[in-house]
């Protein structure tokens, strides 16, 4: 007997497994011409680890792009390198005789935080002029890259997952001019914003000479800020109208709307000035009252011993 043959009732191999599921664990051992086998009182189940993306949201996007995307699924690994590949469908006028080419964006990165759930952010898009196509559909498709899936590859070596789903696009409109009085920091009273961008009301954030503010409620038609020290406030972050202002701006995604010129309440230090001036004067006043009376005192004694 061949040293190979000898080892062969020892060794054998397990079916493949083609979907998912349970299946009992058995021992199998080898006898002099059979095998038995003994089936365990256990299962092993074999589970599908190929991420899967059923949904995202919001459902809307932004012209200007950086709208963050939020991916609901199944098996994502932050060590696969998820990416995400917008496509926009090429678009027609409504009467057919123009054409937008479709539209294949650059990959853009994503982030994993946990299993069943992660973000992308939306490139800017490109679309047509309204002046020149009037009304349009937009339509785009959704895809996401996996690194490390060999079993079920395209020809880069990736998985790909797809999805399509229905997306509005909005542009955000403008804010208008907002004037404040001068801030006092050392109340912390809250400024407002009149804005009302639906569902990106609650990305907008708020920047007081490039610096983020702190947004303390917002409302539908509203945000309440806190501005932050002036001294934390960039030297070019001033208006055009004045020197002493910083431009105050509202921003979601890559959307950035300026708001206003916020002008900051000189440090109020006349008061103190006033006690240290009378402070002094009461010093000074003292040292001479004292002066006078102690001459005067020295003078008399003096004439007394004279006569």
């Amino acid at each position: 007997m061949s040293s190979s043959s000898q080892w062969d009732a020892y060794l054998f191999e397990t079916e493949a497994v083609n979907t998912p599921g349970t299946v009992p664990i058995t021992i199998v051992i080898p006898l002099r011409n059979d095998i038995h086998a003994i089936t365990l009182d256990q299962n092993f189940t074999f589970e599908d680890r190929t991420p899967n993306v059923r949904d995202i949201h919001p459902k809307e996007l932004t012209v200007h792009g950086g709208t963050e995307l939020t991916v609901v699924g199944s098996n994502f690994e932050a060590e696969s390198n998820p990416q995400m590949n917008l496509t926009q469908k090429a678009i027609n006028t409504l009467d057919g005789t123009k054409t937008f080419d479709e539209v294949k964006y650059p990959p853009t990165p994503c982030s994993v935080l946990k299993q069943s759930e992660m973000t992308c952010k939306t490139p800017e898009l490109q679309l047509p002029s309204s002046e020149e196509f009037g009304s349009f559909k937009a339509e785009y498709r959704f895809g996401f890259i996996f690194d490390g899936f060999e079993d079920r590859q395209d020809f880069e070596g990736n998985i790909t997952s797809e999805i399509t789903v229905e997306i509005a696009v909005v542009e955000l409109h403008s804010i208008s001019e907002h004037h404040w009085p001068p801030y006092d920091a050392t109340r912390r009273q809250p400024l407002h914003i009149e804005i009302s961008w639906g569902h990106f009301q609650h990305e907008a954030v708020v920047r007081v000479g490039g610096i983020r503010s702190n947004i303390t409620e917002r409302f539908v038609n509203r945000l309440l800020f806190l501005p932050p020290d002036e001294a934390q406030l960039k030297p070019e972050s001033g208006c055009k109208t004045s020197k002493e202002a910083h431009s105050v701006e509202v921003a979601a995604g890559n959307t950035n709307r300026h708001v206003g010129c916020l002008t900051y309440d000189p440090d109020d230090d006349t008061p103190l000035r006033m006690i240290l001036v009378f402070a002094v004067c009461g010093v000074v006043a003292v040292v001479v009252v004292a002066s006078i009376i102690a001459f005067y005192i020295v003078q008399k004694r003096k004439n007394k011993d004279g006569e």
